[in-house]
Parts: structure tokens; C-alpha cells; sequence
């Protein structure tokens, strides 16, 4: 930088300091309905190595004050996620509910989760002793039960605390009956139990991400949507 480039930049942050010395000494009640701006200036008061009991009100106050706006931030990020997901299962269900037939609502619950929802990987499957060559993948009970006897007895544990879904890591037996095209690509799993009259079956979704479904999550809008699908399919079976 020159000479005369720093010359000037020290003339105008010296012109600029004028400016807002001169403003404040002509609005010496400036800062009366200014206390956001005072939590966030910074006011030096020399007295040794000790501080007035003042200074450290406010120093606790503007730490305060800047966790509570993280939380808040973190508040409208979550509530914005919830919208979106919300208009994203109510654009679903509804597409569920004008289904005419298996096949159309197979169509629209595949569509709604790989493209609204963008699910890594899904799996619709209804256990029956009696297969009906139906659009969707149909299992014994006896083998589902074999391989996800502790994730079914899992959901009547669930269903009776007004849980349903159950999150997070399996096992790579239950990943390969789950998911037998891509069991080796999945890092977490949100199950869902599907209710028939006379069929039960299970929801599925996988993630790639190991901490995508955790335990610990929110499955209300899951839950919702393995509710809806049970009763619409079996409305058309």
C-alpha cells in the first residue's frame, strides 16, 4: 500500500470517527432505547485486574443474549424443516388417498418418497400365507417373524406408549430381508408397521447416513404415513 493509499484510508476512518463523535455529542440520548446495541458494544473500564459488579451483569447478559438467539436460530430452522415436511406428506397422502387401484398407490408412495421426501431407499412389504401375486412384495409371517421377531415385538412395546416407528441402525440380517437390492449401502433404517384387516406388513426407509433415523428422532410424520397407507391399500386389496 502506498504512502498516500494509507494516508487517505486514516483520513477517512479518522473523518468517520469525527462524524460519529460529533453525532453523538449533538444526541447525547442516543443510546436510551439502544440496548440491543449496547449488549453488543464493547466499553473498556480500567480497574486493575477486578470488574465492577455492573460490568459483569452485562457480560453475563450478552452471553445471554447470544444463546438465546442460537437457540432461537436453531428454533425457526426446525420449525422451517417441519413446514416442509408437513406440505410434503400432505401432498403424499393426498395422492394416496385418489388412488384408484394397488398399483397407482404403490406409484404415488414411491414417487412421493424418492422425489418430495427424497428417501435414499424404501420397501413396502406385506406378510400372507396366501400370496396374491399383488403389485407389492409379499412375505411369509413365519420368515418375517425369524428374521424381525425383535424389531415386531419392538412395535407392540411401542404401540402401547403411543409409539410406532421404530429408527436406527440393524442388523445385517434384517437389512438383507429389508432391503435385499442395496442392504449393503444402508447405514440407518425407519420402520413402520403396516395394519391390515387381514394382512400386517411393514414400512421401510433407509439412509445411506448412519445418524440420518436415530432413535432419538421425531417419527410422528412416519408413523402418520404408514397409518395412511395401511388403510388406503387395504381398501384396495
Amino acid at each position: 500500500m502506498s504512502e498516500k493509499s494509507a494516508s487517505s484510508e486514516v483520513q477517512t476512518t479518522s473523518t468517520t470517527a469525527d462524524q460519529v463523535i460529533r453525532y453523538l455529542k449533538s444526541h447525547p440520548d442516543f443510546f436510551v432505547n439502544q440496548d440491543e446495541l449496547l449488549l453488543d458494544l464493547t466499553i473498556p473500564h480500567e480497574r486493575g485486574v477486578a470488574i465492577s459488579l455492573v460490568e459483569r451483569q452485562l457480560l453475563l447478559l450478552r452471553e445471554h443474549n447470544l444463546e438465546l438467539r442460537r437457540r432461537l436460530g436453531k428454533l425457526v430452522d426446525v420449525a422451517r424443516d417441519n413446514d416442509r415436511l408437513f406440505e410434503q406428506t400432505r401432498k403424499l397422502v393426498l395422492g394416496l388417498l385418489e388412488s384408484q387401484d394397488l398399483e397407482q398407490a404403490t406409484e404415488t408412495l414411491k414417487d412421493g418418497l424418492e422425489q418430495d421426501l427424497e428417501v435414499d431407499f424404501h420397501s413396502l412389504i406385506l406378510f400372507t400365507r396366501q400370496p396374491s401375486n399383488l403389485t407389492i412384495r409379499e412375505e411369509d409371517p413365519d420368515t418375517a417373524d425369524e428374521i424381525l421377531g425383535d424389531l415386531l415385538s419392538g412395535f407392540r412395546d411401542k404401540q402401547s406408549s403411543g409409539q410406532k416407528v421404530i429408527c436406527g441402525r440393524m442388523k445385517s440380517r434384517e437389512l438383507e430381508f429389508l432391503f435385499p437390492d442395496n442392504h449393503s449401502e444402508i447405514g440407518s433404517v425407519a420402520l413402520a408397521p403396516l395394519n391390515f384387516p387381514d394382512n400386517v406388513g411393514v414400512l421401510a426407509l433407509g439412509s445411506r447416513d448412519e445418524n440420518h433415523f436415530r432413535a432419538s428422532m421425531g417419527s410422528l410424520f412416519i408413523g402418520y404415513l404408514s397409518d395412511v397407507a395401511s388403510r388406503v391399500m387395504s381398501r384396495l386389496i
